[in-house]
């Protein structure tokens, strides 16, 4: 089960949980949706059966509570007996030099496929801001192995213009499904 973060609306339509905007524009909520997509296709590809928490034909999750939405999606992952629940997100911060990318995760059934997701995304360059065991809403309600991602910072400018880019966006993808099949193996 794939989670790209944020696209939330109330049922009124009013944004509720957009995500990020980098100094340039660029969205949070956009790019995990691209990365999100590609490594859906590439997962298909393999002949994986995926379920995307939203796509780009349905890009906006309603709600009315951002910690139930969170919550509810960790405890879909459950109910249809996901192999996996990968979050994707970018961060943020008000000091433009934070950058990398933070990998999170809780259970102990989630440190494999953590591991995996930090060596394969390290070759693309962008550093590392975190990786530790962290409550979050979708790791602690989830039980099948459940990671989030922060695949870099939007407001960081050389970040924001790589996350920005579909070829990065692609690579990035690439990485996380490389992770995917080494954890839960090539068939």
């Amino acid at each position: 089960m794939l989670d790209p973060g944020h696209g939330v609306r109330t049922p009124a339509g009013e944004p509720l949980n957009v995500g990020a905007v980098g100094p340039h524009g660029v969205q949070e909520q956009q790019v995990a949706l691209s990365v999100g997509t590609d490594l859906a296709g590439l997962l298909r590809e393999a002949g994986a059966r995926v379920v995307m928490t939203r796509s780009f034909a349905q890009p906006y999750r309603i709600a009315n509570d951002r910690r139930s939405d969170n919550r509810a999606r960790a405890a879909l992952a459950n109910r249809l007996g996901a192999t996996a629940f990968l979050a994707l997100h970018c961060d943020s911060s008000l000091d433009r030099r934070n950058a990398g990318i933070s990998v999170f995760w809780l259970r102990s059934n989630s440190e494999a496929l953590a591991r995996a997701i930090r060596a394969r995304l390290r070759p693309l360059g962008l550093g590392e801001a975190a990786f530790h065991r962290r409550e979050l809403a979708v790791t602690e309600e989830a039980h099948v192995p459940a990671v989030l991602v922060e695949l870099g910072f939007v407001s960081q400018p050389q970040q924001e213009a790589l996350l920005a880019s579909p070829a990065f966006q692609h690579r990035e993808a690439h990485a996380l499904f490389d992770a995917i099949l080494d954890v839960f193996g090539r068939s």
